[in-house]
């Protein structure tokens, strides 16, 4: 009897165990936001039309909490695009605003740490971040003038049967993530277009330090690019991206 009664004892004590672990375990986040993307991205366009603020506002308020800069949100990320820089200190989530239209609308947010170590964020699509509305592709931590910078790769569509690349550098100036305006030498930043069918392919070659991207040569006539394409590459130096020939 004694042996039972403690076998009973252990089988209690492992069962309370792992329902610990399994509380534990649980996300809440990142089920609560996965399950809010994946009614939104399932209705029609109407109804997504009228979730839209109410997704965005619960995205937000998920966001404002510190520990969602170090959340992986494994599940949330079958649904949204979710990228981090090497060093861990910038964090971009972007995703699909639906609509009926033929242009691909985006939300894109950077989430970062601050020198002090303070979780905060940015939306990037604010007013001097350009009109274009793009998928966050790849972040990059890179050095410019021996302070860390990130290179951020975008993709977009609208309407006229063409997409677009942009390649965009921030640093962190006094506790906020700004878009730089000196890192491409000569240019502001980085926005390469083309008509649907053809290739950009905008990538960054960590090892080469080389930004690399097929353009093309638009046709004054139609609107539409050539099919010859160029080989871009811009290499980064130290005082930034110089674009070679």
């Amino acid at each position: 009897m004694k042996i039972i009664k403690r076998l009973k004892i252990l089988l209690f004590a492992f069962c309370m165990c792992n329902n610990a672990f399994a509380q534990e375990d649980y996300n809440y986040s990142d089920e609560l936001l996965t399950t809010t993307f994946k009614a939104y991205q399932a209705v029609d366009f109407d109804m997504a039309n009228s979730m839209f603020p109410f997704v965005k506002e619960r995205f937000l308020e998920h966001l404002k909490d510190s520990t969602s800069f170090t959340n992986p949100y494994d599940s949330l990320s079958k649904h949204i695009s979710i990228k981090y820089s090497l060093d861990s200190v910038v964090k971009t989530y972007t995703w699909s605003q639906r609509d009926p239209g033929c242009c691909h609308s985006s939300v894109s947010y950077a989430q970062y740490k601050n020198s002090t170590g303070a979780i905060t964020y940015i939306n990037l699509k604010d007013k001097d971040d350009g009109d274009q509305d793009v998928f966050i592709l790849g972040v990059h931590h890179i050095e410019i003038n021996n302070k860390p910078h990130y290179l951020l790769l975008g993709w977009g569509t609208c309407c006229g049967g063409k997409h677009y690349s942009t390649a965009k550098v921030y640093s962190i100036i006094n506790g906020v993530l700004q878009k730089s305006k000196s890192a491409f030498i000569n240019e502001d930043y980085i926005f390469t277009e083309a008509n649907r069918g053809q290739d950009i392919k905008i990538t960054y070659n960590e090892e080469k330090k080389i930004l690399s991207y097929f353009s093309y040569q638009e046709d004054e006539e139609t609107g539409f690019y050539n099919n010859e394409q160029t080989h871009t590459q811009w290499k980064l130096t130290n005082k930034g991206f110089k674009k070679e020939k």
